[in-house]
């Protein structure tokens, strides 16, 4: 079994500015990439992304936050540029998280398999009150949102190529 493999970037305050996750995809990078590339399709095997509008190059987004008995609902518009079959960046544009940035990229593995890096950093305080509170009286979650984030979505696309 592949161990993924998680690399956090620090901020100039010492903490969690981004993070890369860098797994292995039992699957050709063909596949994988047709995943990735296929934006409108993340809210069926993403976590949190419950809708997306692809307009050209760019990417209307709707993120759905359970938190026990309520939800939190943010949007984002991202554009998207790319590479054919090599790399994947999505670039803030507006809403929230602020200052959004994904990147994918992936290379061939051999014997059909794939090498993904997926790479995430935003403004976790730009996200509502209800964040900025947990964040000012848990500091600790923040070292766990960039390296959470890069993991969920690089296990999200690993899952989605390998199930195809």
């Amino acid at each position: 079994m592949y161990k993924p493999n998680i690399e956090v970037e620090a901020g100039p305050d010492g903490t969690p500015a981004s993070a890369t996750a860098t797994t292995r995809v039992a699957a050709p990078t063909a596949r994988l990439w047709s995943h990735i590339l296929d934006v409108d399709r993340y809210p069926t095997f993403v976590p949190m992304i419950s809708k997306v509008r692809r307009d050209g190059d760019r990417v209307h987004t709707h993120l759905k936050f359970k938190v026990a008995f309520f939800s939190v609902g943010f949007d984002f518009v991202a554009d998207a540029t790319y590479e054919e079959g090599k790399w994947l960046d999505l670039r803030w544009v507006s809403g929230e998280p602020r200052d959004l940035h994904i990147r994918f990229e992936l290379a061939d593995a051999g014997e059909g398999a794939s090498t993904l890096r997926a790479s995430i950093s935003f403004d976790p305080f730009s996200l509502g009150w209800l964040t900025k509170y947990f964040l000012k009286h848990h500091p600790e979650i923040r070292y766990g949102i960039f390296p959470g984030c890069a993991y969920g979505l690089a296990d999200s696309m690993r899952q989605a190529a390998e199930k195809s």
